[in-house]
């Protein structure tokens, strides 16, 4: 038997043969389409982890109160209306003397109006607060009196009405608002 001198297989597909065996091929789990979706969305949970650890939203102590009588208004200013508010004793520590508060009665359904510390009395109980500022139920439990001027309203006509007064004591970060995630800060 004669054995040939050209070999079974021509030259070009053994070199074709030989490049696709050294290729790799990986195995395709997911659409391309779903792929672009899920690179999308992490990346959109990445910027909105960055903002929520980077930006901070307002903290309040919140008091309830009333429009004291012009009594008292004549004793802390000349202009527009007094008020006494009584925060927690823990967040006196966070008020001063000349900061802004909001202001919202009870009985209106009108925006904020903007008020001024104008005295930060020591811790009064309830009795104390009902003898000395007229109050009936503002308070139930020892509370910090702070008074308060409002410029834009009249004390006759507001005398005696109850208010809740906001008082901005500080910031926090958005992500410590999370369940689990303030305690790491001990907030």
């Amino acid at each position: 038997m004669l054995i040939p001198n050209h070999p079974i297989f021509r030259q070009n597909a053994v070199k074709h043969y030989m490049q696709n065996r050294q290729k790799d091929t990986l195995p395709r789990f997911i659409s391309l389409p779903i792929a672009l979706f899920l690179w999308v969305l992490l990346g959109l949970l990445l910027i909105v982890g960055l903002l929520a650890w980077y930006e901070q939203v307002p903290d309040y102590a919140t008091g309830q109160g009333a429009v004291l009588s012009s009594r008292y208004t004549s004793y802390y200013t000349h202009q527009g209306a007094v008020a006494a508010a009584f925060f927690a004793i823990d967040q006196a520590k966070h008020l001063h003397i000349g900061q802004s508060v909001a202001v919202h009665f009870a009985s209106s359904s009108d925006a904020f109006l903007k008020g001024t510390v104008l005295a930060i009395d020591t811790a009064v109980s309830p009795d104390s607060a009902m003898s000395h500022y007229g109050l009936s139920n503002a308070i139930t439990q020892p509370s910090v009196v702070v008074i308060i001027q409002l410029a834009t309203i009249s004390p006759s006509l507001y005398g005696g009405s109850t208010l809740t007064v906001n008082a901005q004591v500080g910031s926090r970060r958005i992500i410590s608002l999370l369940p689990g995630i303030g305690s790491l800060w001990g907030e």
